[in-house]
């Protein structure tokens, strides 16, 4: 196994098409952090200048973020690229033929490919993380980790990344034709963001739900105490409003999905492009608060705003 897995690296480290990814790595991001310091600082209001940026503690932190995490959208369709061809010629070549020969088992040929794959994917993704880090800090927009805590979410962003070439490799080595899983990588790196940001979309627990619904019937049963609603509306507005009309039958389809794949990451945290396009705010997602969903969702606040003002003015008036 070590034979074939030195063997393999030294293949990697040899590849062109590594060294052009590695190259990609280092200076995308960093032109990427250039343009958006252009954007940021540009000034159309007397001709086309370039004015001082000023930019906040929290906008540097989202910049610094979605910069660096870019890499789980830039990087999957040249992994699908390079896995396919690096490991599809291996048929071709006789080069698996060679390794059974010489005594390996099929399970450790593929154990290497597996193990050499995720470990240029992750030196590939620290590149790019180091060199955005470094693009942010150069352009004058800033470099803000959070006190580190970006790094951890950097790993779960990198652990995602891996599910992606583990499959890109588990396809290159079923198929002897190059082509079809050439495709089939392709589609699934083009593909994985949009579906992410849609599975994302649906990550709201079920104990959430059913948690919110206790406290909202409970505060119809105050409202009917103080009269602003009468019983029969309060027991209509519980059957209209019960657990399916929050969650949708698009929940019961996508939720399962988030829960025991990857894909909720992006959009949990703002990780991908189609996220980035399609988000309502421009800010660095401290923690995830599902909550938000059936807040602007609700039009209990009013009610419950009602409730809080005679509340105070009962307090104030004792």
């Amino acid at each position: 196994m070590f034979k074939l897995l030195g063997f393999e690296f030294r293949r990697i480290f040899k590849s062109i098409f590594f060294w052009i990814i590695a190259g990609f790595s280092v200076i995308w991001p960093v032109l990427t952090a250039l343009l958006y310091r252009a954007i940021l600082s540009l000034d159309l209001s007397d001709g086309i200048r370039f004015k001082e940026l000023e930019l906040g503690t929290e906008d540097v932190r989202y910049f610094t973020w979605m910069i660096a995490v870019a890499f789980i959208t830039e990087l999957p369709k040249f992994i699908a690229l390079f896995t396919c061809l690096h490991i599809g010629r291996d048929y071709s070549d006789g080069i698996i033929r060679n390794k059974i020969i010489s005594g390996h088992s099929r399970i450790a040929i593929y154990g290497s490919y597996i193990v050499t794959q995720m470990a240029a994917t992750v030196c590939l993704c620290v590149i790019y993380i180091a060199s955005a880090l470094f693009g942010v800090a150069v352009s004058g927009i800033g470099v803000d980790l959070n006190g580190g805590e970006m790094f951890a979410r950097f790993a779960t962003a990198i652990v995602v990344f891996l599910v992606m070439t583990v499959s890109f490799t588990v396809l290159a080595v079923i198929f002897r034709r190059r082509a079809l899983p050439l495709i089939l990588c392709i589609l699934i790196a083009l593909s994985s963001n949009a579906v992410a940001s849609v599975i994302g979309y649906f990550n709201t627990p079920g104990k959430a739900c059913d948690g919110y619904l206790e406290v909202r019937n409970e505060n119809y049963e105050e409202l009917v105490e103080l009269g602003y609603l009468d019983d029969d509306t309060a027991d209509e507005l519980i059957e209209k409003k019960d657990k399916d009309a929050y969650m949708g039958i698009g929940w019961k389809i996508f939720h399962p999905v988030y829960v025991v794949s990857p894909f909720g990451f992006e959009g949990d945290y703002q990780a991908g492009g189609v996220t980035s396009l399609i988000s309502n705010s421009i800010e660095y997602q401290k923690e995830l608060d599902f909550s938000t969903h059936f807040i602007t969702q609700s039009f209990m606040l009013g009610y419950a705003s009602a409730v809080q003002k005679d509340r105070f003015d009962a307090d104030i008036l004792r």
